[in-house]
């Protein structure tokens, strides 16, 4: 005797039984529609490793450096190796950090940007004092939309960090965690919403230089 499994109810009102023979009651429209929507409610669209990586390293580069420090980090990127009046452990790892980041930025043809005023290096500007936490995503084949949550950093919390870090980086569970560095701000900070496009080529996801930021912010 074939064993009947539980109705599955949806608001549209139709019923989809269990079983090898699916059966669809009501409206076959309205039916597939709410069902493909509880399928995407259910299974929401995964973050590419890359994508997640990225801002993972990105939250690492603000929470342990200053806005100074990157300024000479980046003065540095032509070289391999940090001059030794400023190479440690900490500096180090944001320095390869940084480059990593940079190689994965999906740049506009200049000839398409228009500059008023002195132009200065685009790497100027891409680092800021926040965090970055990933809100959810739309991702097809070759484009992703990346919904984010920015808290920014003010410079004692830096401080705190990276003092943390300089105690303990011999043992980096006691480190705040990604995760952990983003709930100590959300006390504090008012987020603001950014939308960031991601574009597959070549095998590998990049970031598009520009967002979208919403105006309410």
């Amino acid at each position: 005797m074939q064993r009947k499994l539980p109705f599955l109810r949806l608001n549209s009102g139709c019923e989809l039984q269990g079983r090898s023979d699916i059966m669809i009651k009501g409206k076959r429209n309205v039916c597939l529609m709410a069902t493909l929507a509880f399928i995407i409610f259910q299974n929401p669209p995964s973050v590419p490793l890359e994508i997640s990586e990225f801002y993972e390293d990105y939250n690492f580069v603000a929470s342990f450096s200053t806005p100074s420090e990157r300024d000479t980090l980046i003065d540095c990127f032509s070289q391999e190796v940090l001059p030794e009046d400023i190479r440690n452990d900490r500096m180090n790892r944001v320095f390869r950090l940084m480059k990593k980041l940079y190689s994965q930025i999906a740049r506009i043809d200049p000839k398409m940007v228009q500059h008023v005023g002195p132009r200065k290096p685009y790497i100027k500007y891409f680092f800021h004092a926040e965090l970055l936490d990933i809100k959810k995503i739309d991702k097809s084949n070759k484009k992703a939309v990346v919904e984010i949550l920015a808290y920014s950093v003010e410079p004692e919390f830096v401080s705190k960090y990276i003092r943390l870090y300089e105690t303990n980086q011999d043992d980096e569970k006691k480190v705040f965690s990604d995760e952990e560095r983003i709930e100590s701000l959300q006390s504090y900070v008012m987020p603001k919403t950014e939308f960031h496009i991601w574009l597959f080529q070549n095998g590998r996801w990049l970031k598009a230089e520009h967002k979208n930021v919403y105006i309410k912010n």
